[in-house]
């Protein structure tokens, strides 16, 4: 640490020469009468109190020196600001096409000493929504990158939409099995006593997963079945069937429209194979 505080203070590398330069040679001679080399720390803790180095010389540099990179960043950053604004300002329409429910218009721009690359494209849809690509060196890359963003989009939304149309019908079952599969958590130490009582109630948990007995269970039943690598489980047909069964009788919005999303399950349900057929017998 001495030394890194000498170069942080001297802006030397920590050798003898610089040493003997700063403190002089007879001080140098000094410290080798007393056994003290380069090599020892003791050499450069007597030569920081030489030189009135302060011990968090170190320190104070590198604090320094983030700072100054933290200022270069944020001053990059505001010309990097000006210059957009400047070039979004001054855009010009080079052609604009409709494209499914989007309409894409390439820009060209200002030339730039900051940025080098004179194309973007914006991609619109009704009513007010805007998404624009950044600059491109020719208006073919802007454009066609363009339509990758409203393609990426639309399959973003779909994506959406599917979550929030099984989400509202797995809510509330999720909610009934972790609540099912939870136990009571009381604080012994609440209220002095060991006995459970709404007092010392604090709630209740489950694992994070399935109940490993009921799965097991189930497995055993032959409703289910772990994968080859045990990190999925397979529901057999008479499985489906009674999960079938059950989801039409709960009266929860979205649920009919989920089981006809997957109306053809009674086909293959009902479907009895040569497979079938063997496990039956066996």
């Amino acid at each position: 640490m001495d030394k890194n505080n000498f170069e942080a203070f001297t802006n030397l590398p920590a050798l003898k020469k610089n040493a003997i330069q700063l403190c002089g040679q007879e001080f140098i001679d000094s410290l080798t009468k007393k056994g003290l080399y380069t090599k020892d720390s003791k050499f450069w803790e007597e030569i920081n109190k030489k030189l009135n180095i302060p011990n968090d010389a170190y320190e104070i540099k590198q604090a320094r020196e983030q700072a100054e990179r933290q200022q270069l960043l944020l001053e990059k950053k505001a010309k990097e600001q000006a210059e957009t604004q400047r070039l979004l300002t001054n855009k010009k329409e080079i052609f604009s096409k409709n494209r499914k429910d989007w309409k894409i218009t390439v820009f060209e721009l200002p030339e730039s000493d900051i940025f080098g690359r004179n194309f973007l494209a914006e991609c619109t849809k009704e009513p007010d929504l805007i998404k624009t690509t950044w600059f491109y060196n020719n208006q073919e890359e802007a454009y066609h990158r363009a339509c990758n963003l409203a393609d990426e989009f639309e399959v973003q939304q779909e994506s959406l939409r599917i979550f929030q149309e099984r989400y509202a019908v797995m809510k509330p079952l999720y909610l009934m099995i972790i609540y099912l599969s939870s136990g009571d958590q009381h604080n012994e130490y609440l209220n002095n006593s060991c006995e459970k009582s709404k007092e010392n109630f604090t709630g209740v948990n489950c694992w994070n997963g399935f109940d490993f007995e009921i799965i097991n269970a189930l497995v055993a039943e032959g409703l289910l079945e772990f994968s080859s690598n045990k990190n999925k489980l397979i529901m057999r047909k008479q499985a489906m069937k009674a999960a079938r069964e059950v989801l039409n009788k709960i009266n929860i919005d979205g649920v009919n429209r989920l089981l006809k999303q997957r109306e053809y399950h009674e086909e293959y349900i009902n479907y009895i194979s040569e497979l079938d057929i063997i496990n039956e017998e066996e």
